[in-house]
């Protein structure tokens, strides 16, 4: 995968220059940063791969003091610190022809060192946490809320009602962050592999293969994490533990989603089985999709697959 022509130097500047302008595009677009940032590393592993890591590290050092001093030293830092790990990581593992999921695991953990190294440095530098959540903003909007609610004529009853409502979903959110930021960092690694990955096939460099949905496999883990969940979340509700409570409770939601990739796949590998039509897929789909009984059905039956194999069972006979 090595430079075939082209001066390091000039790809290394080339690729600067276009992350710089994406990640400016990024980041003064505030309903699209976080989707445009998740594709970011992209830039990052493309110099990596084609150039070496010594450069994929210089080019991310000067995309970090440009993104600086176009935008501010908080957002600029905060933004490369987040984005450009997982970029190094899945650059430097394709590079040295490493298999798809190795690539993987490895951009999730790059990127949750990513996350908490930026929320660090903003930390020590300017004293702010990127990563807290502000609720007495969030207090002070769901008061407003209410309070317009109130005057077009909604009862007191009725305000009651929704604040409480309101406040549970808030607690709950709060709960679940642990969860949704390794989330995010499976989506962000996941999404940033599949888009280099099409890049370098157009670019002639070959790369690890991305398995057909119908073939995804996810590690045993997931069962025995659902179970223990389970418990925790049992013992730390009839014992008062909360700080048990929280991380099984995330735990729980960790092991659900992945039950739900893997019946999904488990799911898609039945229905071209059968040769089921792509319209009535997609209708099953949507089923499934907003009917929270069928969610559950599809992901526990890919919690029960990861242990006994189904597809292999099938092939079997």
């Amino acid at each position: 995968m090595k430079e075939q022509g082209a001066r390091p130097a000039a790809v290394a500047g080339v690729m600067t220059s276009a992350a710089v302008v994406y990640a400016l595009a990024a980041v003064y677009l505030p309903m699209l940063t976080m989707i445009m940032g998740m594709l970011w590393p992209v830039f990052t592993a493309l110099v990596v791969v084609r150039v070496g890591v010594y450069w994929g590290v210089l080019s991310a050092a000067v995309s970090l003091v440009l993104l600086m001093l176009f935008t501010t030293p908080v957002t600029g830092a905060f933004f490369v610190l987040s984005f450009a790990p997982t970029g190094l990581a899945l650059g430097a593992l394709l590079r040295r022809g490493a298999g798809t999921v190795r690539v993987l695991m490895a951009g999730v953990g790059a990127s949750l060192l990513g996350k908490l190294a930026g929320a660090a440095f903003m930390f020590a530098l300017f004293g702010m946490n990127p990563l807290a959540i502000d609720t007495a903003s969030m207090g002070q909007a769901m008061d407003e809320t209410l309070a317009l609610y109130g005057a077009l004529g909604m009862s007191e009853t009725q305000l009651a009602e929704t604040r409480a409502a309101s406040e549970q979903v808030m607690s709950f959110f709060l709960q679940l962050l642990p969860a949704l930021l390794i989330g995010s960092a499976v989506i962000e690694a996941g999404a940033s592999f599949a888009v280099l990955r099409t890049v370098l096939t157009r670019l002639g460099v070959p790369s690890a293969p991305f398995p057909p949905f119908t073939a995804w496999r996810l590690p045993v883990v997931f069962p025995y994490l659902f179970g223990f969940s389970l418990v925790g979340i049992y013992w730390g509700t009839t014992r008062d533990l909360s700080w048990l409570y929280q991380v099984s409770l995330n735990a729980y939601l960790i092991a659900f989603f992945a039950g739900l990739v893997q019946g999904l796949s488990l799911m898609q590998f039945l229905m071209k089985r059968f040769s089921v039509s792509p319209f009535v897929r997609m209708l099953l789909y949507v089923f499934v999709g907003l009917n929270a009984l069928m969610t559950q059905i599809v992901s526990w039956t890919g919690l029960f697959d990861m242990v006994y194999d189904y597809r292999k069972k099938m092939a079997d006979r």
